[in-house]
Parts: structure tokens; C-alpha cells; sequence
């Protein structure tokens, strides 16, 4: 009994010694070297995760940055010259791929962590610079690249051959895949067209044209999925239908990057200093507190913690603090109208939407 109590107490110091108290919100971390644009981040877990960058301005150098304690601290892992890495991915500790070029298309493979890095993009076409990736396991996965010579290849054997599934004309620029056999590709033209694929890529089906092009997507199954754009007054539009209608979403502005931790959490970066948080599935969001920076890419690995990339790196530890500022209806108003508030029940805060047919002085009373 005594030796049983004695490990209690020997976990319980561990656990309460090397546990660090962060910030609150949403907090910049420190990178291995200034003067770069974080392309893409990528987390296994709230500690093991990686990173792109190239250097700016121009794209002289193209780094990979990996962390083991939740970007508390970054190395750097790989650096090739003259080149970008647009997006990194991992599939396990062990196996990964980050793609991008300048020039000439590169996609980038590790077998142990990434401490080596070997160029898996030989006989593949394509003489520009990959935009996109997405393996759904180590075997299989597309690369995308809407410029000339470009187009959407798969390959099922980890790179070692690659097959073009759409030319270079469908300009594909954006991919989602919910498994081997389901997966959309977005095109960066001035059509913004969305193609799904329900055979792996043997064939691939048009099923929408937006206003603008897509900038990047998330589907949460066959059914939901998320568009990102710039669609007039608002910048995520979202479907329930598999894609065939689609519809505004309130006071989503800029987005570039956008992560759904489940069916109701989700959140947007776009540039100019903007987080974007939904806790209703997408329909409305709203800012939060960010430290001053462009943001093009964002993850969480739970509903609390999360990195953001871009200029800078952020991360937050609470699910990016509470919300701020005025959100604005982007449909005309006929009557006033007060709406149930969210989170209900709360603590410590929640919001409350209304909406008013013009500007006027508004007395809120919240009664226990």
C-alpha cells in the first residue's frame, strides 16, 4: 500500500511540475528565424506538430519547422533553396509529405519524423508550383496545381508514381477528402468551380460554380461542407445537401483558412489580423483577439487548442477567447427581431443577436 501511495504522489509531481500556464486567447510563438511567411501548419496532437515557410520577400528558401511540445518551440527541420512548400501533412509520427516548387513541382516524403526528406515528384506533370495535398493514408493522395503544365494527380503506392486525373484547363487549386473514394477539388479561377469525386478520382462531376475562386474547403461528411471565397458581402458559404445548393453564411469575412473541430466548432483566418470563430455549425461568426499579423492557415487538435500561420504564428489554448466587436446581418431586415443567445446556458459569456430595421440606440435587460 505504502509503495502505491508513494507512485500516486510521484505522477502527481510530474504532472503539476512540468505543466505551464498559457495565456489566455490567442498568443504568438516564437520561430527558429524572422523573415518568413508560414504557409501551412499541420499537429498530430496539442504537441507534436510542423510547419512551412519561405522566406520573404521572394521565395529564396523553403523551410520545414517542427515542434514536439506544441510549438513552445519550433526547429527548423529541412530548408531547400529557391523553392515554397505550400501545405505539409502527416499520417502518422513516422510518415509525412509536404508539397510546393517554384519552377518545378516538388512534393517531399519522410519515413522517420522528418528528420529526412526525399523528392517523390519525379515523372510527375507539372512545371509550377503545387498549391494543394491531401493523402488519406500513406498509400494515397493527390497533388494539385492550377497553373500551366499543372492539373490534379493521385497516386496510390506513397509517390512512387503519380497518374493525372484533371488537366491543367480545370485549374484545380483546392482539395478535401473524407477517404479514398470521396473528395472535392476547387478551382482557383474567376468561376470558382467545386468537382466531387465519389470513385477515387475516376471521374469527377461539377457541381457548382461560385462568384469567386475558391480559396479552400472542409466538409465534415458527404453532406456539409464549407466553401471558402470572396462571395460579395460574406466569405464562407455552406451546404447540407452534398454540395448541390449553397447558401451565405452571417458576418464571415476574408477567409482563407478555415477548420471545423466537430459539427458545430469551426474557425476562420483570412489576413489582416482576422480569426473568425463559429459554435453553431457556420451560420454565424464572429472576431476574435488576435495579435497583429496575416493569417492564411489554421488547425485545432481539440475544441480548446489551436495554431494559426501566417506572418506569425499563434496559438491559443481556450479556443481562442471570447468574441468581440459588432456582427452585422448580411440580409435586409423587415422587422426588428431578438434571437436566442449562444452558448445557453453560459458562464462566463455569451452573445446576443438582434436585429433592427435601422440604426437606433438599443437598451438590452438580461434578467436572471
Amino acid at each position: 500500500m505504502k509503495r502505491l501511495i508513494l507512485f500516486e504522489l510521484i505522477i502527481i509531481f510530474f504532472a503539476t511540475t512540468f505543466e505551464t500556464d498559457s495565456p489566455p486567447g490567442w498568443f504568438q510563438q516564437t520561430l527558429p528565424r524572422t523573415g518568413v511567411i508560414i504557409d501551412d501548419i499541420f499537429f498530430l496532437d496539442s504537441l507534436t506538430g510542423w510547419s512551412t515557410a519561405h522566406v520573404t520577400p521572394g521565395f529564396d528558401t523553403a523551410y520545414i519547422f517542427s515542434t514536439v511540445n506544441g510549438g513552445t518551440n519550433w526547429s527548423i527541420q529541412y530548408s531547400f533553396p529557391i523553392a515554397v512548400f505550400n501545405t505539409v501533412q502527416f499520417l502518422n509520427a513516422n510518415t509525412g509529405y509536404c508539397a510546393g516548387g517554384t519552377g518545378t513541382s516538388r512534393v517531399y516524403k519522410t519515413i522517420n519524423g522528418g528528420i529526412n526528406w526525399i523528392n517523390i515528384a519525379s515523372g510527375m506533370n507539372g512545371l509550377g508550383t503545387l498549391e494543394d495535398m491531401y493523402f488519406v493514408n500513406e498509400n494515397t493522395g493527390w497533388v494539385c496545381d492550377e497553373n500551366t503544365f499543372g492539373g490534379l494527380s493521385k497516386t496510390t503506392n506513397g509517390g512512387s508514381s503519380w497518374q493525372l486525373q484533371l488537366g491543367e484547363t480545370y485549374r484545380p487549386a483546392k482539395l478535401f477528402f473524407l477517404n479514398k473514394d470521396t473528395g472535392w477539388v476547387g478551382t482557383g479561377d474567376a468561376n470558382g468551380r467545386l468537382y466531387r469525386t465519389t470513385n477515387g478520382g475516376g471521374n469527377w462531376s461539377l457541381l457548382y460554380s461560385f462568384s469567386n475562386n475558391i480559396r479552400n474547403l472542409f466538409f465534415l461528411n458527404i453532406d456539409s461542407g464549407y466553401v471558402v471565397g470572396a462571395f460579395g458581402t460574406y466569405s464562407i458559404s455552406k451546404t447540407t445537401n452534398a454540395g448541390m445548393n449553397w447558401g451565405p453564411t452571417t458576418n464571415s469575412t476574408g477567409g482563407i483558412g478555415i477548420y471545423f473541430v466537430d459539427n458545430m466548432t469551426g474557425y476562420n483566418c483570412a489576413g489582416a489580423s482576422i480569426v473568425q470563430k463559429s459554435t453553431d455549425g457556420g451560420n454565424i461568426w464572429f472576431n476574435q483577439i488576435v495579435p497583429a499579423g496575416g493569417y492564411v492557415s489554421i488547425q485545432f487538435t481539440d475544441t480548446s487548442r489551436g495554431w494559426s500561420g501566417g506572418s506569425i504564428v499563434i496559438h491559443t489554448t481556450d479556443g481562442g477567447g471570447p468574441p468581440i466587436g459588432i456582427l452585422y446581418a448580411s440580409s435586409e431586415v423587415s422587422n426588428y427581431k431578438l434571437d436566442q443567445n449562444f452558448p445557453n446556458p453560459f458562464n462566463p459569456t455569451t452573445i446576443i443577436f438582434f436585429k433592427l430595421q435601422e440604426k437606433s440606440t438599443v437598451e438590452l435587460i438580461v434578467y436572471n
